[in-house]
């Protein structure tokens, strides 16, 4: 059966009908071999053929399965199709996009001509390129294959296979980053979750995976990653995710369950992360000039020492949802943390060489972090949508510090630091949406945000601070289709600060924060996108404590209630090109930020503070390059992204100047059900802020995995060539310039194997997506750096 549809969510709803008599079908039909089959057709703009139009080959559940374009003749085939029901999507660009609906297909087929229709402004219009991958002007669409399926155990390591980006992914711990440091906020089905959450997720319950480079200004982040997943309306399943270090005590282990009956759907997810590294010091150089003219240098050799770290996380979901009406989520979220440091050093003098000190310098901390979150998304008429969200967290940390000295036994110095807080907060958020008939999509959201921190600070010193805060923001913004060739997205928000501190006097500010996007469309293949914006921030309450801590004998960390808030000017252009498997992308970006917060080290009595102080300016220009090639013959992927950053850092007193050239490059080869991997990245997360010099990591890992589709085990080696991993840190300021380097042994040469086991039954539904979610972990205490 062919059937031309005009829309491919319009083909979407008309095949829900058939696919649970298909299911049933395929379910009992006993087919050892399926037989394979052709499509072919040709692309036509009125009389004449149309060259290198796109052609993808979709499951009925909007599974990447093939894809082609069309030759210079218009006419295109694809082999080796499997008997099922699939939408073939045929686009070209300035052309609205086409859906040819194939349903049991069980023979090779000519679908005949496609005549494509010119559009001017089709709403939300996409390219599809000839692979699994839809771009948009604000983000790329990347559909879940099978083989991305067959190499994956969940959410977190299936990106590794996507090849986005700039991204990187570390299978053997999780991690996912951007170069710099760059902020990474998860979704899923437009939610906003943590990384364990996107663990817990099986990759075949994931649809597609929505890579958000440009996201609007609601968001926040630099990249959002949203995955849409299927909805069942019956059975369950459990998952169970382990990797452990097997020559240290290293280890990420995970439980989570869903269970789903008719309208309901319950979740649960239980992660254990321990850190216990036994071999971790830090080496430092610094030299105190004084008022008098004198300086002193001191030498800190270190001993190695203890690094304990421990978490367990714990969320219960529930969601009730009637298809096309509305959608309630009840959230329950508990994190328990607790750290252990046992810092040992000989310290000695460029005054006294011979004579050695005993130092000591650690502590503990201690937080519980509950929240609670209620959500509710109800679709009204003419393309309508409410949501409303309100969230409550409560904060409770505890810090106990000790510092001393001692020679030969006897106490030089004893510094105790006590810190006991709380923190409650409640969020509200809503967001309207509306969408114009082949016209644009208005989106408008208000945001409040209300609470109040009690810290007590006990030890060599005692304080308090009490502060109140609150938080009002309001923006919309606007999408249009494209014109032409062209594309844009413009949007403005008002953002209004609150806050107050113990005995001292408020602060309001109020700021506006517009943000726009220009994309223009070289050819098919090739994009020009332009964004700018400006944002807000505001000091942090750990920032503003009115509270002095000694760090040692002759340096204190002091707060600054005097804080204010600044604006964040960035302008970003980027050049994109894909062509079937490979994809280069070029960024040029340039961030301006003045009166930015960075740190501020002075002299009073021939003690050193360090505060923090709105200074002039801080500018960053960066060029980056990103390169991906893959699956080359369904067996090697290969990607790159280096780049170079000049930093200008511009304090009160102080001017400082840094460049920088990072890369991070990884080959993933794929045979039959094995993958193998070898990642290397150098100075990544490098930066000067201030006038502190983050030197940047260098880090290799080999993984090898075998996974059978219901269970996996791997094995993997972090750093295999370098003997000793550290990362360095060097301040500029003019009394106490400094050197450290941090070492830890435990991290070279580190062997962990994993374990994954996924069981699932399940019926499926489409589900809405819920799109906000919103969390509050700053707990408002200064800590000692």
């Amino acid at each position: 059966m062919k059937k031309i549809a005009s829309s491919y969510f319009d083909a979407i709803q008309a095949a829900i009908a058939l696919r649970n008599l298909v299911f049933i079908i395929l379910l009992t039909a006993n087919m050892p071999i399926q037989a394979q089959h052709k499509i072919s057709g040709k692309v036509m703009d009125g009389n004449s053929p149309l060259d290198a139009a796109n052609i993808v080959l979709n499951t009925k559940d909007s599974v990447y399965l093939k894809g082609t374009s069309s030759n210079s003749k218009g006419t295109f085939h694809l082999k080796d199709i499997p008997t099922g029901d699939f939408f073939l999507v045929i686009s070209y660009l300035g052309y609205g996009t086409k859906v040819v609906a194939l349903d049991k297909l069980s023979q090779s087929v000519n679908i005949g001509e496609i005549r494509m229709t010119p559009v001017s402004g089709q709403l939300d219009e996409v390219t599809v390129s000839a692979s699994n991958v839809i771009n948009h002007t604000d983000k790329q669409i990347v559909f879940v294959t099978d083989q991305h399926r067959s190499t994956s155990t969940n959410g977190v390591n299936l990106l590794l296979m996507m090849g986005l980006p700039r991204l990187t992914v570390n299978p053997l711990t999780n991690d996912v980053s951007l170069p710099g440091g760059e902020s990474i906020q998860f979704c899923i089905n437009g939610v906003k979750v943590n990384r364990t959450d996107i663990k817990a997720l099986q990759p075949q319950e994931i649809i597609r995976v929505e890579y958000m480079d440009n996201p609007g200004i609601r968001y926040g982040s630099d990249v959002v990653i949203n995955y849409i997943l299927k909805r069942e309306i019956s059975g369950g399943a459990i998952s169970v995710d382990l990797s452990n270090a097997i020559n240290t005590n290293f280890n990420e282990d995970q439980l989570s369950a869903r269970l789903n009956h008719k309208k309901s759907e319950f979740r649960a997810n239980y992660v254990l992360n321990s850190r216990n590294l036994k071999k971790s010091w830090t080496d430092q150089q610094q030299t105190f000039n004084f008022t008098d003219g004198s300086s002193l240098t001191r030498y800190k050799e270190g001993v190695p020492g203890k690094v304990l770290e421990r978490s367990h996380n714990i969320a219960l979901n529930y969601n009730l949802m009637d298809n096309d009406k509305y959608l309630f989520t009840a959230s329950l979220n508990q994190s328990i943390r607790d750290v252990n440091l046992m810092n040992r050093s000989r310290q000695y003098t460029s005054a006294e060489i011979g004579k050695i000190t005993d130092v000591y310098g650690g502590g503990q901390q201690e937080q519980y972090l509950p929240s609670i979150n209620l959500y509710y998304l109800r679709t009204l008429k003419n393309k309508q949508t409410i949501i409303l969200d309100v969230v409550g967290t409560y904060i409770d940390t505890k810090v106990n510090r000790k510092y001393e000295e001692t020679e030969n036994g006897s106490p030089l110095a004893d510094i105790i630091s006590d810190v006991d807080g709380d923190k409650y907060s409640i969020i509200s958020e809503g967001i309207y949406e509306k969408i114009f008939k082949n016209s644009g999509r208005f989106t408008a959201n208000l945001r409040y945000m209300q609470s109040f921190t009690d810290n007590q600070y006990t030890g060599t010193i005692n304080s308090s601070t009490k502060m109140r805060q609150n938080d009002f923001y309001f923006g919309a913004e606007y999408y249009s289709g494209r014109k032409k060739k062209f594309s844009y997205t413009g949007g403005v928000g008002i953002a209004r600060s609150w806050f107050q501190q113990t005995n001292e006097k408020e602060y309001i500010d109020i700021i506006f924060r517009p943000k726009f996007t220009l994309q223009y469309d070289v050819t098919p293949n090739m994009f020009l996108r332009m964004t700018g914006s400006i944002s807000n921030n505001s000091p942090s309450l750990s920032q503003m404590s009115a509270v002095d801590q000694y760090i040692d004998t002759l340096n204190i960390q002091r707060g600054n209630p005097a804080l204010k808030p600044f604006l964040n000017y960035s302008t970003n252009m980027m050049l994109s090109w894909r062509k079937d498997i490979y994809n280069a992308t070029y960024y040029l970006t340039y961030q301006y930020i003045p009166k930015n917060i960075m740190e501020d080290t002075f002299r009073e009595n021939d003690i050193f503070v360090s505060t923090q102080n709105n200074q002039k300016s801080w500018q960053r220009l960066g060029n980056e390059l990103s390169i991906n090639a893959g699956p080359i013959k369904k067996f090697l992927m290969i990607s790159f992204t280096g780049g170079i950053n000049r930093y200008i850092s511009r304090g009160n007193l102080y001017t400082h100047n840094h460049t920088d050239f990072y890369y991070q490059a990884q080959i993933t080869a794929i045979y039959k059900k094995f993958m193998g991997m070898f990642q290397i990245k150098e100075a990544y997360y490098a930066g000067l802020s201030g006038e502190t010099l983050a030197k940047g990591e260098d880090a290799h890992l080999f993984m090898l995995r075998y996974n059978s589709g219901k269970y996996s085990i791997g094995a993997g080696i972090m750093n295999p060539f370098t003997k000793l991993y550290k990362r360095e840190t060097e301040s500029r300021n003019i009394y106490t310039p400094s050197k450290s380097t941090l070492y830890v042994n435990d991290l070279s040469r580190m062997v962990i194997l994993s374990f994954s086991w996924n069981f699932n039954y399940k019926r499926l539904l489409k589900e809405k997506q819920k799109r906000i979610n919103n969390k509050d972990v700053d707990s408002g205490i200064m800590q000692d750096r």
